[in-house]
C-alpha cells in the first residue's frame, strides 16, 4: 500500500469516529495529496474517534494500536509515515 492509501486508511476510521473535518473537502482532499497535515488535538479526536482510527488501521493494515498510542504521534502524517515503515518492515 502506498501512502495516500494509508492517509484513506485515516480518513475512514476519522469519518468514522464522528470527526467532521475528514468529511470536510477543503481537508480532505489535500490530506489525500500530501499538502495538508493535522495533529489529533487539531482535530479534536475523543476516545470514539481513537478507537476508529485504530480500528481502521488493523481491519486494512493488519496493524494493532491501542487508542493511547495515538498520543505519541504529534500529526496525522507522522502517523502515516510510521504505518508506511511497518508495513515496509
Amino acid at each position: 500500500m502506498d501512502l495516500r492509501g494509508i492517509r484513506q486508511v485515516l480518513i475512514d476510521g476519522l469519518e468514522a469516529g464522528g470527526v467532521g473535518e475528514a468529511r470536510r473537502a477543503d481537508f480532505r482532499e489535500p490530506y489525500l495529496d500530501g499538502k495538508r497535515d493535522a495533529t489529533f488535538d487539531e482535530l479534536g479526536l475523543d476516545s470514539l474517534a481513537r478507537m476508529e482510527v485504530c480500528i481502521a488501521i488493523e481491519v486494512a493494515l493488519g496493524i494493532s494500536l491501542a487508542p493511547e498510542e495515538l498520543q505519541r504521534y504529534h500529526s496525522l502524517d507522522m502517523l502515516a509515515n510510521d504505518l508506511m515503515v511497518r508495513l515496509a518492515g
